[in-house]
């Protein structure tokens, strides 16, 4: 078992994060990962640190550092820009074998306890009073389709990305298209159309065609085997993925969408859904 001996908030210093990224690693910390310093970098620029929680334990007569390697490393690297006014929940444990060592490390950033990407999305959405009515789970796949929607078919480079992309709750041009959305998505009839690039191609067409878009969305999600435009992309996107012939991935599903509504807009029959990656994507029809 490990035991708490001591616990305290002290104020964060160089002499301190030097003293804790100097610590002999435990064996069980988990090898320095450069992606993870650079994202802590950014926040440490952008002024978004909050108080570090750093813990040591005494094993073997040794003190080793159990939590805060990442942080401390980087701080240790900011040449003169250190963060000034933040402090740090410093805990020292004590244990008896390395199977505590493990068990103590299992506490820190608990996976059943870490912010997902739908609790962050779920705290922007939240913020928002005009989407209290839209469910969560399809105001987080209704941002991401935008994202998608906006970083690979407009080729928008500096679209927001990550936990970032949830700011996009707040453009209240959005907020008639999640409406939309919910009405589309909040059965569990339609969740073939549960796929990020699927929900691309209905944000697409939506700001193309709104009335066109509520209708023809419509007609997918009721699933009717008429032969119509709308039928036979219903057909292709309920294939599961052990059955197709080759794995579609995400643009052939935005591209087959996208064939699909170009089809309906125009008033041509087809007979299957086409995607062909060599060539160029299709505009959208409106």
């Amino acid at each position: 078992m490990f035991q708490l001996v001591k616990s305290e908030v002290v104020p964060l210093t160089m002499e301190l994060a030097r003293e804790f990224c100097e610590l002999p690693k435990s064996r069980t910390e988990r090898d320095l990962i450069p992606r993870r310093l650079r994202y802590l970098r950014r926040q440490a620029d952008a002024g978004l640190l909050v108080t570090f929680h750093w813990a040591r334990a005494l094993y073997d007569g040794t003190w080793v550092r159990m939590n805060g390697q990442h942080s401390s490393t980087m701080l240790c690297e900011m040449n003169g820009n250190f963060p000034t006014g933040l402090q740090v929940h410093l805990d020292e444990y004590k244990v008896e074998t390395e199977h505590d060592l493990a068990e103590l490390f299992r506490q820190f950033d608990h996976r059943g306890s870490s912010r997902s990407r739908a609790d962050v999305s779920g705290a922007y959405q939240g913020l928002v009073s005009a989407l209290d009515d839209v469910p969560k789970g399809v105001g987080k796949v209704g941002v991401e389709g935008v994202t998608w929607y906006r970083r690979n078919f407009l080729d928008m480079k500096n679209a927001l990305v990550g936990d970032d992309q949830y700011n996009l709750f707040t453009e209240t041009t959005l907020h008639d298209y999640l409406h939309w959305l919910k009405e589309i998505l909040n059965t569990k009839d339609n969740k073939e159309l549960i796929k990020i690039p699927v929900i691309a191609a209905m944000y697409g067409t939506f700001i193309k065609n709104e009335n066109a878009a509520r209708t023809f969305w419509a007609l997918v999600g009721r699933g009717l085997k008429d032969g119509t435009q709308a039928a036979i992309l219903d057909e292709w996107l309920e294939i599961p993925r052990a059955e197709q012939d080759t794995p579609i991935g995400e643009e052939e599903y935005f591209r087959g969408c996208i064939y699909a509504w170009n089809a309906y807009r125009e008033e041509r029959s087809i007979k299957e859904i086409r995607y062909d990656k060599r060539k160029a994507a299709q505009a959208i029809s409106d």
